[in-house]
């Protein structure tokens, strides 16, 4: 073993043969012990399971592979992968609290047993080679976490989260053109702006934070990523507004459109990296988020994310932050004010043992008037909520989570209250 290979034994195996019996079945017997120790540690190694992934949001994942040298292969097969989450969420507030700035199905009153999602992807991937190649993306969800995703936009946004609901997260086709190092997407993908992803178990805590409340969801349109360079990526693109699958916006009228764009820059030690983005509806937009329904003539949004990962904690430390901010003109027809909010997101991730990790997330939001909270204040408000959540990765694919979260703020929540304690536990299942 190679780890072993400049041990120097200090004996002469030539000379073995002029050693006593005795002597020799010793030694023998030490080599044979150390060998077998070798072994079974290795196996004990191999076995413990290795630390959740970090918080990456998972587009990511699908940009990353630009930068990859290992190109797959023309014929590789179809791929499935996924994910089944269950979670219990219990809130303390008043019986029939809510929150609007929250995900619906985290702000349950009281307590609920939830089959949050099971999302399915089926993938044709690319070869990004030196010769044009094509492939395919679909997903969906099922479950509690799909009825809000599926309903933004449309006129009948349900009562409360459906386990029977289907939302599709994401169809479309992608095409490699290796001499502009670009990949096309043609269809409906997630959006690009944003730190919290529809996919639960690839956010950082249980809950969903309320800093990321305000971007979009989903855009039906074509995005050009450009990748000239290992460390630096670039995407474009134009679509219909976000969370407007349906075709026609609240005016009963076409959803217009949407233009967003993103950067993303990598340090090359990759213990860093910096995203901002941008998104823009100039002629007005209609449903723009699973959690606020947003309806102005003219709306923006801008979004930055940033990770670092100190090299002396050698990843066992991550820390992330992730900042928002946006306005729109509003809208007379629907009697919504002109509105701006800003907002930021702290997190830190610690794992205390590979399999263990801890992660706390602060976050403020401040919005200019009710349009957004959807209250009975006209005035703004300010909006913060402390999470801490611990995860225990059981096995490759199965992950345990456990959280305690504290949200407060002018009316917070409906009918009335100023802040609101949860309480969340959560397993979920890769394959």
């Amino acid at each position: 073993m190679c780890k072993y290979r400049d041990l120097e034994w200090g004996i002469d195996m030539c000379q073995c043969r002029k050693m006593s019996p005795t002597v020799e079945k010793r030694i023998l017997f030490g080599l044979w012990v150390t060998i077998l120790l070798i072994l079974f540690s290795g196996m004990g190694m191999a076995q413990a399971p290795q630390r959740e992934s970090g918080v990456v949001p998972e587009r990511d994942f699908q940009e990353e592979d630009l930068a990859q040298s290992a190109q797959p292969l023309k014929d590789e097969p179809l791929k499935l992968s996924g994910y089944v989450d269950g979670t219990y969420i219990y809130n303390f507030g008043p019986g029939s609290a809510t929150n609007p700035l929250d995900f619906p199905t985290d702000t349950v009153p009281k307590g609920d047993m939830n089959l949050s999602a099971l999302w399915l992807r089926l993938e044709k991937p690319l070869a990004r080679g030196e010769s044009p190649d094509a492939g395919f993306q679909c997903g969906v969800m099922l479950g509690e976490d799909a009825t809000y995703y599926a309903a933004v936009g449309t006129a009948d946004e349900p009562s409360g989260p459906d386990s029977n609901s289907l939302y599709v997260g994401e169809a479309f086709a992608k095409i490699w053109i290796p001499d502009a190092q670009m990949e096309i997407w043609a269809g409906k993908f997630q959006a690009v702006i944003g730190y919290e992803t529809v996919w639960r178990p690839d956010n950082p805590c249980i809950t969903f934070g309320i800093a990321d409340a305000f971007m979009p969801q989903d855009n039906i349109g074509v995005l050009a990523i450009f990748a000239p360079d290992p460390l630096f990526d670039i995407g474009v693109g134009v679509g219909n507004c976000s969370g407007a699958a349906n075709d026609l916006g609240s005016d009963s009228v076409g959803d217009e459109f949407s233009v967003f764009s993103y950067i993303k820059i990598r340090n090359s030690e990759e213990n860093a990296m910096l995203q901002p983005g941008f998104y823009t509806t100039p002629s007005g937009t209609h449903g723009s988020n699973a959690r606020v329904d947003l309806d102005q003539n003219s709306y923006y949004a801008w979004n930055v994310i940033g990770e670092w990962s100190p090299i002396f904690a050698k990843e066992k430390w991550k820390l992330a932050f992730d900042a928002t901010g946006g306005s729109g003109t509003g809208d007379p027809t629907h009697t919504e004010a002109p509105t701006t909010y800003a907002t930021g997101g702290l997190y830190s991730t610690w794992y205390i043992l590979d399999p263990i990790s801890l992660t706390g997330r602060a976050e403020y939001v401040h919005t200019s008037n009710n349009a957004i909270t959807q209250s009975t204040r006209l005035s703004g408000g300010d909006y913060y909520d402390y999470t801490l959540t611990l995860g225990v990765k059981i096995t490759e694919e199965l992950v345990w989570r456990g959280e305690g979260r504290f949200a407060w703020g002018a009316e917070l929540m409906t009918p009335t209250a100023s802040a609101l304690w949860t309480a969340a536990t959560e397993i979920y299942y890769r394959f």
